[in-house]
Order: structure tokens, then sequence, then C-alpha cells
């Protein structure tokens, strides 16, 4: 077989020459950790981070033994999928291990990266451009850190080996020798005035839709960009993820770095989780805010419990859930009779979540990813007319927000989770783009669904340093 080799994408077949890869684990320097060694790590290598404080788990990739793009837009997952399992056949072949704990966190190699939101492009001259409809990398350097246990693995050809190596060993004595000092986070602007305006009459045009019977939610994306005060460079990017991962220990804290860009973000959301056997999502839709205390906390959610509007919202999500694992091959679990409340920092979500059992390979993530993406929860229902009125009336690209972010081993364990509470940080700039969006379906009122969006994009600026309106000073 022969598969994509270096930083070059596939070629239209999916496959280039092919390459005698090789993986070496390697000892931590003292110091060293997943964060530190992605904040050292020169952007234009490409970088992945996921962190799940609650779980205890982080991965870091850097760099690409061997990256993966897709020929076509409509079938990256399957493409990818494919990838996934004729890497998992190569390292068989060369007699390589692609391990896993019995808990599902990798011992070998992994892929990870992530997907743009839709399978149309939003055009060549898009901000998104760089990261494209998909991206799978292979790294470098690896880090896994889980329960107190930190492993590094590097792979590369074998004739690279020891230049990856001796890369790897000094990035990693880099990053435990010089940690970043504190990066001050203040962001300029205004979210308020025109782009407000601009939502609301997206909104008003979604309703007039619905009413028409062209479909029954739709799901608007608002986007904002704001500047950061002074000039942090590289040392914002870890400076965020530090705070996220601080402030957001039940979310994900992710990040995808392509150059000077990189996506980040702290989301609650999971698409789908493989893990030995069983496959798992979380209908996460129906939404209302955080109280002042316990009890408005628990006011409110028995109010959206009650919602007829905010449990059939959540009941479209459970139902595309199950469909969809169900025709891609897993044998579902019943599922909970009524939805619990998740609470987040500023919201609380309707949560439901869907089990089942499913043979897991290489690619089997990849695969249930693409037959769940996009869901009700981010796109609206029936899915294909939410989209032609989001490509119609959206103003700008939204790139991967919303998309399939994460990772897979090679034995089928892994976990993508979508792009929300996200952000995307231009170091050239110094600006960073604020994405939201919210469910909106017959009886929605646009200023309150304005306001929900409003929560949503606080969650980068609420951990900004002292600036009011979460983190956003206006000029």
């Amino acid at each position: 077989m022969s598969l994509a080799a270096g930083e070059a994408p596939a070629d239209t077949q999916g496959r280039t020459a092919a390459r005698d890869l090789r993986c070496q684990e390697l000892p931590a320097p003292p110091g060293a950790d997943p964060l530190a060694l992605f904040a050292a790590a020169p952007a234009s290598r490409g970088r992945f981070l996921w962190i799940q404080p609650e779980q205890d788990l982080a991965l870091v990739g850097i760099g690409a033994a061997l990256q993966w793009r897709p020929a076509t837009r409509p079938g990256r997952f399957t493409e990818a999928a494919r990838f996934a399992g004729e890497l998992a056949q190569h390292f068989s072949g060369e007699g390589l291990q692609a391990d896993h704990h019995p808990d599902g966190v990798p011992l070998g190699p992994i892929l990870c990266g992530g997907f743009a939101f839709d399978s149309e492009p939003d055009g060549g001259q898009s901000r998104w451009a760089a990261f494209g409809a998909g991206m799978l990398m292979l790294p470098e350097l690896l880090g896994v850190a889980r329960k107190g246990r930190l492993r590094w693995l590097v792979t590369a050809p074998a004739d690279l080996l020891a230049e990856a190596t001796h890369r790897a060993v000094q990035l990693l004595r880099s990053a435990a020798e010089s940690a970043p000092p504190p990066c001050p986070l203040v962001l300029l602007g205004s979210r308020r005035g025109a782009e407000d305006d601009d939502y609301l009459a997206t909104i008003d045009a979604a309703l007039e839709q619905i009413r028409r019977g062209a479909f029954g939610k739709v799901v608007p994306a608002r986007q904002t960009t704001v500047r950061l005060a002074g000039s942090p460079g590289g040392a914002a990017v870890g400076e965020w993820l530090r705070r996220l991962a601080a402030a957001y220990p039940t979310a994900t804290t992710f990040a995808v770095s392509c150059g000077d860009l990189t996506l980040l973000g702290a989301t609650p959301e999971l698409l789908v989780r493989t893990h030995n056997g069983f496959a798992e999502a979380d209908a996460l839709a129906g939404s209302c805010p955080r109280g002042g205390d316990a009890d408005q906390d628990a006011a409110l959610a028995r109010a959206m419990l009650a919602s007829h509007k905010e449990r059939h919202e959540h009941d479209t999500v459970v139902e595309h859930l199950r469909s969809g694992l169900s025709r891609a091959g897993v044998i579902l679990d019943p599922c909970p009779a009524e939805p619990h409340v998740r609470p987040l920092a500023t919201i609380q979500h309707l949560c439901t979540p869907v089990r089942g059992r499913v043979p897991t390979t290489a690619g089997t993530v990849l695969e249930l990813a693409g037959a769940l993406h996009p869901t009700p929860a981010v796109a609206g229902q029936p899915v294909a007319p939410a989209l032609d009125f989001l490509r119609h009336h959206e103003s700008a690209g939204r790139g991967w927000f919303a998309g399939p972010v994460g990772w897979t081993d090679l034995v089928g364990n892994g976990e993508f989770c979508m792009a929300l509470r996200s952000g995307l940080l231009d170091l050239e700039s110094n600006e960073i783009s604020l994405f939201a969006g919210s469910g909106v379906v017959a009886g929605s009122d646009p200023t309150a669904e304005l306001r929900e969006t409003a929560s949503k994009l606080d969650a980068l600026p609420a951990v900004a340093d002292d600036a009011p309106l979460g983190g956003v000073r206006d000029q």
C-alpha cells in the first residue's frame, strides 16, 4: 500500500509514495507537559491540543509525520475512515504497535485534526482556506498525559527517525526549561451595533421560512472579531488555552493550528466517542441561562424542562443521533425517559446520552462522525434545507466552527466534539474572531436568541483580563 508522506496532502486517489514509518517512545524531561509543549512549538509545524480536565486527559500533537486531506468535500468522512484503516494496516504490516489502554487512552500513534462544518466550500479567499474541508495529521511528536502518567512518542520514516527524535528532544527540553511568562489578555472592540442588526434580520428571515414550511429549525451562526491589546504574539495561544482549561473543567479545551491561525475553544458538546466496542453521543440541545444562585438555577432549569419549545428542540436532536447511529450499525441501548439538565458556566442545557455497541476498528469513529454531522443542534431540521438557508444567509463562511474536531487511534477508539464556544486566533493581525449560534424554531423570540448567542460568545472573553462585557473592552 502507499500513504501520503510528510506534510504533503494526498493526491486524488488519497495516496502518494509509501514511506517506512517507525515509532519510538521518549522519556519525558521534568516539567514538560502537553500545554507547555504546544505553546513552545512553532505554529508553522502544525499543532493539536486536547485537554479534558474532568477526565484527567491531555493529548498534544506537534508536526506531521503524515498528513491527510480529502480529495472531495462530500466524501471526506468516508475518505478519512479509509485512510485510518490503511494506516493501521501499514503499521501492522511493519510490526508497529497501535495499542490502547483499557479505558480508551491511546498508547500508540493517533490521527488528530478536524473537519469544516459544511460539505460545500465557502470560497478560496476565506480566512479558513488553510484549514480546508478537513485535515488529519499523524503527529511527529505525540504526548499523552493521563492520571499522572506521561508518554511521548516520535513517529517518522525510518531514515528520518533520528532527526525527528533529536528535534523532539530539543523541543521538550525547551518547553520544560523555559515556561512562558503570564501573558495579559485584554480584548479591544465592541460586539454591539450593526452585526446585532444583521443577526436579528437573519432570524426574521428564518422565521419567515419556518412559517412557509421550508424547515422546522435552523441554527444561524453569529460572528464578531475583536483585537488583542498589545502584541502578545504566540504567547497568547498558550495563555488562552491555559485559562480555558482552568475555567471550564467539564468541557473539552481544544486547539488546531494551521500557520498563524489557531482554532481554539472549550466545547461542551460531544459528537461521538468510541471505546472498546461501544459508541456514545450526547444530545445537548435546549437552553436557558444560569441564575444568580442555586435556587434561581433550579427554577430556570424546571422552566426549561417544562418548555414545549425546548423539549421539542431537544427531542429532535435525540432522534437524529439515534437514527444516525442505528443506520451506521450501532446496536442502541434504551435512552433515559427524561433528559437531565447540564449546567455550564453561563448557560444550562438539556442533555440525553445516546449509547450503543458497535465493532470498533480503525476509522470507526470517523464513519460515525460522518453519519451524525451536522446534527440539528448545529444546523437545523431537516438538515438539507436548513443548510441551504445558512449558505444563503450567513454573511461569512463559518469554516470549522461547529465542525467535528478530535482524534482517533488505530484500533478504533477515538472522540470528536463539535467546535463550539470557540474562536479563530490570527497571530498576524492580532485578532480573534468569536462564534456562536442559536436554534431558531417557530415561536422563537429574536431578541431572546440574540441574548443566547451573547452568552455563548462570552465563553472566551470571560477568561480575558479585567474588562467589561465579558472581557471585551469598548474602544
